[in-house]
């Protein structure tokens, strides 16, 4: 597994274990099976986002300390300079662009996304609101049993506790999706 993937497993199970939950509770809280939930602290699969952002809400910690080690830092500002978000590479063809990361304690999860085509993404859920807005390439965006086809300059705004996914139809997709987490 990829090495960030096992830094990231490192960094959950030291704050799991910091803040004394067993690896019991700690999976029901983020509300996944014990299994799935080893499997995560093993570093042995990929973490879906939603369930990052239930481990940092859990833990009572902004999700960048996941990622990344290291807390964000501005209460009031932050600016994201062309191609210096924090990268993500979550598995091959798909990764995405954190662009506010450098905020403390932010609502909102604005990122990049850029999606290969032939990539099928699992269906994920998570709290909050999500706002997708294509860039560049052809979208299908997966909510529940139903689809939805976008192309560059089109969006969509929908509720994330329904199962959802994004797949890219022509070559490369880039959009831009905004999480706000509840």
């Amino acid at each position: 597994m990829d090495k960030k993937i096992k830094d990231i497993a490192a960094r959950i199970k030291d704050l799991r274990e910091f803040s004394d939950y067993t690896l019991e509770e700690f999976a029901s809280k983020v509300n996944v099976t014990v299994e799935d939930y080893k499997n995560i602290e093993d570093g042995v699969v990929d973490i879906p986002i939603g369930t990052m952002y239930n481990i940092a809400a859990a833990l009572e910690i902004d999700p960048t300390v996941l990622l990344t080690g290291q807390n964000s830092d501005s209460k009031e500002v932050a600016i994201c300079y062309a191609g210096q978000g924090l990268e993500i590479e979550r598995y091959d063809g798909y990764s995405f662009s954190s662009l506010a990361h450098k905020f403390f304690n932010r609502e909102m999860e604005p990122m990049l996304v850029t999606i290969s085509e032939g990539i099928a993404p699992e269906l994920v859920k998570h709290t909050g609101q999500e706002f997708n807005y294509v860039l560049s390439g052809k979208l299908r965006v997966l909510i529940g049993n139903k689809e939805y086809y976008l192309r560059a300059g089109d969006c969509i705004y929908f509720d994330p506790n329904i199962p959802h996914a994004q797949v890219s139809m022509q070559g490369e997709s880039t959009f831009l999706t905004v999480i706000l987490e509840k």
